[in-house]
C-alpha cells in the first residue's frame, strides 16, 4: 500500500487573455509553492484565452500558454474554453513548450517524483478504483472529495487555488483561494518573457491587418 503523503495542487482559471497579469501572478505562485509540503502540482484549468483579447486573436490562442510554460506550470487544460485553438495552432504551440497540454473530455496522466496522477476533464472518466482528479470547474468550491477522487472546481479570475490533499486517500486537508494583490511585484523573468510574447503578437497582428493595444 502506498505511503500517505501530502500533495498540494495549485490551480488557476479564467485568465481570458489578460497576460499582463501573469508576471505578478507568477510572483504569488512561486512564493506559495515554496511554502508547500511534499509534491506540488500547478495546473491551469481553462478559459485561458478569449476572442475579446487582441493578443489571443493575433496568436490564435497560443500567447498565454507560452507564459504559463515559462512560469513552470505542470499542465494546462485546453479545449473547454470560449476560444478553442485551431489544430495547426495547437501543433505549433505543443512544439514550442515543455508543459503538457491536456485536452478537455480526455483522460490524462502526469508523473512527478515517481508519483503518477490521473486526470479526467469534462466528460472523461477515471480508471475504476484509481485515485485521481476530475476537472469539472462546476460550482464555487475549489475542490471536493468525491468517491475516492478529488473534483477540482472553478477558480476566480486573479486568484490561485491552493488545495492540500492527503494522498492516495484523496482527503482534502485545506482548500483556499488566494487573491492577487494589486501591490504584488512582477517576477522579472516572466516580465521579460511577456515583452517578447507581446512583441511577437503585435507583429502577427500587423501582418493580419488588425489593430493591437500597445505595450
Amino acid at each position: 500500500m502506498s505511503v500517505s503523503q501530502t500533495v498540494t495542487v495549485f490551480t488557476t482559471a479564467n485568465l481570458r487573455g489578460a497576460i499582463d497579469l501573469l508576471p505578478r501572478l507568477a510572483t504569488l505562485i512561486l512564493r506559495e509553492r515554496r511554502t508547500a509540503e511534499g509534491v506540488t502540482l500547478l495546473l491551469d484549468l481553462g478559459d485561458t484565452c478569449s476572442p475579446e483579447s487582441w493578443v489571443c486573436r493575433a496568436t490564435q490562442g497560443r500567447a498565454p500558454f507560452l507564459l504559463l510554460d515559462a512560469i513552470g506550470y505542470d499542465a494546462a487544460f485546453i479545449g473547454g474554453e470560449a476560444m478553442p485553438i485551431a489544430p495547426d495552432a495547437f501543433r505549433r504551440l505543443r512544439d514550442r513548450i515543455v508543459m503538457p497540454l491536456f485536452l478537455w473530455h480526455r483522460a490524462s496522466d502526469l508523473t512527478r517524483r515517481e508519483m503518477t496522477f490521473h486526470f479526467a476533464a469534462g466528460s472523461a472518466t477515471l480508471p475504476p478504483s484509481t485515485p485521481g482528479f476530475r476537472i469539472t470547474r462546476e460550482g464555487s468550491a475549489l475542490a471536493a472529495e468525491e468517491a475516492g477522487t478529488i473534483r477540482l472546481g472553478d477558480v476566480p479570475a486573479e486568484h490561485i487555488g491552493r488545495v492540500a490533499i492527503r494522498w492516495p486517500e484523496c482527503a482534502i486537508v485545506d482548500a483556499r483561494a488566494i487573491p492577487l494583490d494589486d501591490s504584488e511585484q512582477p517576477e522579472p523573468t516572466i516580465a521579460a518573457v511577456l515583452d517578447l510574447v507581446i512583441e511577437e503578437a503585435q507583429s502577427l497582428a500587423q501582418q493580419q491587418g488588425e489593430s493591437y493595444e500597445p505595450g
